[in-house]
């Protein structure tokens, strides 16, 4: 069975039903369903099966959601068979890839996503009745170098590049009138589109920044292990090292931007190196999309329904 690079999606993969193919096939992806819902205090599988768009929009429901999605992708995958050389997640996705490379179990993770998304929630609230709406917005067509200059040359108050996506898409954040300012003069820079993103909050921004003290010292009271297998960082695109590093890349996350090109760079090398097959493990295409953007040589496959992970199977297998 081919050995797999894992790159985990994050905020704005959701949709209502993802991941349930997956709990109607696996035990023990429904045993992994129950255990993320005592430990959320939530039912994820009517959130999942009843819950509208909008509701799966809400911080709190689309970290746990989306991150449920993930880890029953890759608990799947290991059931029939595959192995991973590598994990990397985007953004809230980092979470995920810290569970698959062993620095966290299910449990943490799940308490840790709780905590996490209900911090974030908090700080853009408060943010928001205080200075207006807030938002996230893709900038297609210019790269993160082009989007950070120009925007400090306009000075648009409140409005900050976020996440460096791929050389050719950059996501802005911050108060909904600056990305309105902030869509203008990265259009003359020759931005082709720009595409209101579904989340609730400009996350990786300094707007964060109130959260990652409290988000910071929750991290200390939880027991996180030394990777047992390579976890690329999307804070900055390198490997973690130990579980000290790891924890102190997850506060440092929540008002960082999201260096998403470096770390396709690194998992390229890393998927040449290791003859690895490279794996979107969560609901959806997004991260595949950015993959191809990238011009790697091997390509990204989406392995997040059962379905594709059959598929795939059955291909290796004929």
């Amino acid at each position: 069975m081919d050995v797999l690079i894992a790159l985990y999606p994050g905020q704005g993969s959701q949709k209502p039903k993802m991941a349930l193919d997956l709990y109607e096939a696996s035990k023990q992806v429904r045993d992994l369903f129950a255990l993320a819902s005592d430990v959320s205090g939530l039912d994820l599988y009517q959130l999942l099966a009843e819950g509208s768009e909008e509701e799966l929009k809400q911080t709190v429901a689309t970290q746990l959601a989306v991150t449920l999605a993930n880890r029953s992708a890759h608990l799947r995958l290991t059931e029939l068979g595959f192995s991973f050389a590598a994990h990397s997640g985007f953004s809230l996705g980092e979470l995920s890839a810290f569970a698959g490379g062993g620095i966290l179990d299910d449990e943490t993770l799940f308490s840790l996503v709780t905590k996490r998304s209900a911090l974030m929630d908090e700080e853009a609230r408060k943010i928001e009745e205080i200075q207006g709406k807030l938002g996230m917005a893709a900038i297609i067509g210019l790269d993160y170098a082009t989007v950070e200059q120009a925007l400090r040359e306009a000075q648009i108050p409140g409005l900050y590049a976020s996440n460096d996506n791929s050389t050719t898409q950059v996501v802005i954040a911050g108060l909904q009138e600056s990305i309105a300012q902030g869509k203008e003069v990265l259009q003359a820079k020759g931005a082709r589109r720009v595409i209101p993103l579904k989340v609730s909050g400009p996350f990786h921004t300094p707007f964060m920044e109130g959260a990652t003290e409290p988000f910071s010292a929750f991290l200390e009271t939880l027991d996180f292990k030394n990777p047992h297998s390579l976890v690329i960082s999307s804070v900055d695109g390198d490997v973690i090292k130990d579980a000290q590093q790891a924890k102190e890349h997850l506060a440092m996350q929540l008002a960082k931007p999201v260096r998403w090109t470096e770390a396709m760079k690194h998992l390229s090398s890393l998927a040449k190196e290791k003859h690895a097959q490279v794996a979107e493990t969560g609901f959806g295409t997004v991260l595949s999309g950015l993959w191809k953007n990238s011009n790697a040589e091997i390509p990204c496959r989406s392995l997040g329904s059962e379905d594709a992970i059959w598929n795939y199977k059955k291909e290796l297998e004929s």
